[in-house]
C-alpha cells in the first residue's frame, strides 16, 4: 500500500466520522484543524486499524500531527 492509498482511505474515514470536506485534508492539514482532540484521534486510530484490517505495533504520535505523520504511522506499523 502506498501513501496515496493511506491518504485517499483516510480522507474517506474522517468525512464519514466528522463530515470533513476531502477537498479541504492535505498531508499538511493538523489535528486541531480537523478539530479533532486526542480522544478522538485514539478513536480514529482504531478505526483505521478495523478499516485497513492491522494492528498499530505503536500508535506513538507527534503534539498535533498532520494527515501525513498518520499515513507515515499507518505505514510503518502495517505488514506488506
Amino acid at each position: 500500500m502506498e501513501k496515496k492509498d493511506v491518504m485517499e482511505r483516510l480522507v474517506a474515514l474522517l468525512h464519514e466520522k466528522f463530515g470533513t470536506d476531502p477537498k479541504t485534508v492535505t498531508l499538511q492539514t493538523r489535528q486541531d484543524e480537523l478539530g479533532i482532540d486526542s480522544i478522538l484521534l485514539v478513536d480514529l486510530m482504531l478505526d483505521i486499524e478495523d478499516r485497513m484490517d492491522f494492528s498499530f505495533q505503536s500508535m506513538t504520535l507527534p503534539p498535533n500531527p498532520s494527515i501525513d505523520d498518520i499515513c507515515e504511522l499507518v505505514l510503518q506499523n502495517r505488514t506488506p
